[in-house]
């Protein structure tokens, strides 16, 4: 889920989708595009992206994010994006496609479950809630497009079943709008502080050995019986880590952790 400040709005492509606003769409495995918006694409992956894949293939997070995708900084950016690897093949296809669809459909990620909308949050300022809004922009090869198929952004969300992704989303959004400023100093992105936020984002099995193992506990008040719920939820541990990431490296103080 991209941040999109005002004065950018008119750039993003696609057609823009707001509230009751309708748009077209349906896939099946009958179209002659079928699987083709499964190559050759950047496909980027948010923390709970990889969290619900590497359950998925019930790998660690380690192994996960070792053979299935690469950590790109771009310039510019104070924190490194994290896209799918695709095949070697003249396709570059999805590692996870196959002829017959999805091989892990039912935990796909938030940008694939959304396909052909773009959402995105636009920020007003510091005064307003962000507003949830979307771009529909399907390729020209789609053939989904011109379906009969009705929906609006909240039914489209919610035949996806994208709900929680969407929530998940919206949370590391939150945190990701922040590094649009450098908070790194000399360290640089590349520095132990940037490399302990992406263990704090991206890998909860090191997170939570960081968590209970390190002097964290020490250092910052959590209460007993949230430190009870990260010690076996892997949601709850990933929510606290964009705390905890606000917390550290931008002073934002928040309910779940407080410094000693």
């Amino acid at each position: 889920m991209k941040s999109i400040k005002l004065e950018d709005i008119e750039q993003v492509p696609g057609k823009r989708l707001r509230g009751a606003d309708r748009f077209t769409f349906q896939c099946r495995p009958e179209l002659s595009c079928f699987n083709q918006c499964c190559r050759n694409l950047n496909l980027f992956l948010y923390p709970y992206d990889v969290l619900q894949l590497r359950h998925a293939l019930d790998i660690s997070a380690d192994t996960f994010l070792e053979d299935y995708v690469d950590v790109v900084m771009r310039k510019g950016n104070f924190f490194p994006d994290v896209l799918l690897r695709m095949s070697d093949d003249e396709n570059r296809a999805c590692i996870f496609s196959h002829v017959s669809g999805c091989r892990v459909y039912q935990d796909r990620p938030y940008t694939c479950r959304t396909f052909p909308v773009e959402y995105g949050l636009q920020y007003h300022g510091q005064s307003r809630k962000p507003e949830l809004t979307g771009f529909f922009r399907p390729p020209e090869f789609c053939q989904g497009q011109h379906e009969d198929h009705g929906w609006t952004l909240q039914t489209w969300s919610d035949d996806q079943g994208a709900a929680k992704h969407q929530k998940m989303s919206k949370k590391w959004s939150e945190v990701k709008q922040l590094f649009q400023k450098d908070p790194w100093g000399h360290e640089g992105p590349q520095g132990r502080r940037a490399k302990m936020a992406f263990m704090a984002s991206y890998n909860m099995d090191a997170f939570r050995t960081f968590v209970f193992e390190s002097s964290l506990l020490m250092r910052y008040k959590v209460k007993a019986d949230l430190l009870k719920k990260i010690k076996r939820d892997d949601v709850e541990l990933m929510l606290f880590g964009f705390d905890w990431i606000k917390l550290f490296a931008w002073g934002v103080q928040a309910k779940r952790i407080r410094p000693r």
